[in-house]
Order: C-alpha cells, then structure tokens, then sequence
C-alpha cells in the first residue's frame, strides 16, 4: 500500500495531506499471522514500514494476510473490504472520509 501511495501521484498525495493535515499513526494488525505493523502518514506519504505495536496509533486496522495482500495487489477495495466487514477499522469519523483516497 506504501508503494501504491507513492505511485498515486502528487494530486492524490496532496488531496490526503489536505484531509489528514497532521500526521497519523496507521497500525496493521494481521490476526492469522500473529503480526502488527505501523508506519507514520504524514503530508500524503507513509513512512517506512515497522514491525510490532505503535505506541498510540489514531487509525488501527485488523485484516486477514490474504485480504491484506489483495488490498495491495489491487484486487479489494479498502471502503469495500470495510464496509463488508473482512477489514476492520477503528479510527475519528473524518480519519474514515480521509482513507477513502487510499482505496
């Protein structure tokens, strides 16, 4: 998704910095796996990506490997994936509207 970001372009990266002027702190959980990740978004642009717990994230998701990877792949869409339910989030009401330009 970080990759995918970065290849979105200045337009989509300037309209998420817009939206989410401060940065966020988005950590992954992948339950099957046994696995958390987190990386910092800030200005449009996400950081690197760590493993293991942030210390106070404002956006958390909780996803399957094989939903996660077809998120990145492309093949499910975020909004969608959340609103079915295979994606969870747990984040502010205009963190949710902000993430729509990720999916």
């Amino acid at each position: 998704m970080i990759g995918r970001l970065d290849e979105a372009g200045d337009q989509v990266q300037d309209g998420l910095a817009k939206a989410l002027p401060d940065a966020r702190t988005i950590q992954i959980e992948v339950p099957d796996l046994e696995a958390t990740y987190w990386t910092e978004l800030r200005e449009g642009h996400m950081g690197k990506l760590q493993h293991g717990e942030a210390s106070e994230p404002n956006i958390k998701m909780r996803a399957s490997s094989d939903d996660l990877v077809a998120m990145v792949n492309g093949e499910l869409g975020l909004m969608k994936s959340y609103l079915s339910g295979r994606v969870r989030i747990e984040a502010s009401l205009s963190d949710l509207l902000a993430l729509r330009k990720l999916a």
